[in-house]
């Protein structure tokens, strides 16, 4: 079984408060989203899976308000009545603006999705933040996955701003990466050590410097934190604790539109049974799906076993959906 862990789908409605048309959206000077329509026309989807082979998604959206929230939640709703093979569904969801709560709750409570998907950063703070650690603990307590989507529109990288597209194109992935670290150095895998975290496309490409990180926790011990006034959420010995932790999450393969480099790269430090497909649809490739079954073919022609290339597929994200 092939599942797309990566795939959006949204209502009319949030298309529409978008901007309703074709194009990109940009705020603050930076392209945050190119809005495409077949985001609410569920016969392009099918066509799509069809194409490429794709037999079951995980459906998720990164609304900008909590009432958007709530439109996709009922959207998903109505979806799954009309197609109960087909899709699986991920509650959106803003952890620190007001009314986000009852909306995951009924997202999971009353509509039995799989989990909650969320940015790398939410009103400005960054996954470590103390301030989500309430949704960490209703998340645990539920048991349930959280997908960690990049961020549409990221603060703190002014020195990345300038007259081409950065944004989607590089500080995005650069805001995923290091959040994926802060997960870690920051304590909220200690804290919550039940928790499981999949990391969107990739983890932006962490794998090219996590051995550089890992170097330094080596290197400096306690004091990389105590020398910036930090304390270490774990014990010695920290380098080898540093990794326990990061083999505990999982990374989806969309962003990079069949980039087999990409997914070589991870594959250096990110073990298989860790590593989920997902491609982005419809925000990358096209509704034709060739290209996707042109990059499963790819993924099926790794040196790796066939048992390790069909949990990559689809067994590993069957196992975290249960």
């Amino acid at each position: 079984m092939i599942i797309d862990w990566q795939h959006h789908m949204s209502p009319r409605e949030v298309y529409e408060g978008r901007g309703g048309q074709g194009g990109v959206v940009i705020r603050d000077g930076k392209v945050t989203i190119h809005l495409k329509k077949e985001v609410y026309q569920v016969e392009k989807h099918l066509e799509f899976m069809a194409g490429a082979g794709i037999d079951a998604c995980v459906i998720s959206s990164s609304p900008v308000s909590v009432d958007q929230c709530r439109m996709c939640n009922e959207y998903y709703h109505e979806l799954g009545r009309q197609y109960p093979d087909k899709f699986f569904y991920l509650t959106p969801c803003l952890p620190l603006n007001e009314g986000a709560f009852d909306i995951l709750d009924q997202g999971i409570n009353e509509y039995g999705y799989k989990g909650v998907i969320i940015s790398p950063q939410n009103a400005g703070e960054m996954l470590d933040s103390r301030r989500l650690w309430p949704f960490y603990k209703k998340m645990s307590a539920y048991n349930l996955p959280i997908f960690i989507h990049v961020s549409g529109h990221v603060l703190g990288y002014d020195a990345y701003d300038a007259d081409y597209n950065l944004n989607i194109a590089f500080t995005r992935e650069a805001d995923i990466a290091l959040n994926t670290v802060r997960l870690i150095l920051g304590g909220v895998l200690t804290a919550f050590p039940d928790l499981t975290f999949i990391i969107s496309h990739l983890g932006g490409g962490i794998s090219s410097t996590l051995e550089r990180i890992e170097r330094y926790i080596d290197v400096r011990g306690e004091k990389f934190w105590t020398d910036c006034g930090g304390t270490p959420p774990f014990g010695a010995p920290y380098r080898e604790n540093f990794r326990r932790l990061f083999d505990t999450l999982y990374f989806d393969m969309a962003g990079f539109e069949g980039g087999m480099n990409a997914v070589k790269c991870a594959l250096t430090t990110i073990e298989p049974n860790r590593i989920l497909f997902g491609t982005d649809y419809p925000y990358n490739f096209h509704t034709d799906g060739k290209e996707v079954a042109r990059y499963i073919k790819d993924i099926r022609g790794l040196d790796l076993s066939r048992d390790k290339i069909n949990g990559m597929l689809g067994g590993n994200a069957a196992r975290i959906l249960g």
